[in-house]
């Protein structure tokens, strides 16, 4: 259980980093904040696996459900990818609506633990799950831009 509270506790923390910069990328249409989110969370993507694989993949998700798994972070890396792809191309309307489809998923993988796991989803909740309902608004505000 030390190495789920460990992670948990590593992770709260760097979810907030990530989740400033998914939301900045977002509000301001910026490739440089997605590039910067991209390369974040393939090395969380690292280091999750890291602990994952050293604890056991099933006693950790049995404990800290999807949002601070590795799926999680290999879904934002995806992400980040596309979205820079797309503002780099100049597509603000395609990133939109990619936004609008990812912050949906990962906001259903936050409801999906808080049945699954209970307390332990309100770790990305409360430190990462604020950027994906900013990421939802601005998204669906912005959809139609030009």
């Amino acid at each position: 259980m030390k190495m789920a509270t460990a992670f948990s506790t590593l992770m709260f923390i760097a979810n907030i980093v990530l989740g400033a910069v998914l939301a900045l990328g977002i509000i301001q249409q910026g490739k440089s904040a997605f590039g910067i989110s991209s390369v974040t969370s393939w090395l969380y993507f690292g280091i999750s696996i890291a602990f994952f694989i050293s604890g056991g993949f099933l006693n950790f998700l049995s404990k800290l459900g999807f949002s601070l798994s590795p799926i999680l972070y290999a879904l934002i890396g995806i992400y980040s990818i596309i979205e820079l792809r797309l503002f780099s191309n100049l597509k603000v309307r395609e990133g939109m609506r990619i936004s609008i489809v990812f912050s949906l998923i990962f906001i259903a993988l936050l409801i999906i633990d808080f049945f699954y796991v209970k307390n332990a989803a309100l770790i990305p909740l409360f430190s990462i799950g604020w950027s994906y309902v900013i990421t939802l608004i601005v998204g669906y505000k912005n959809r139609n831009i030009k």
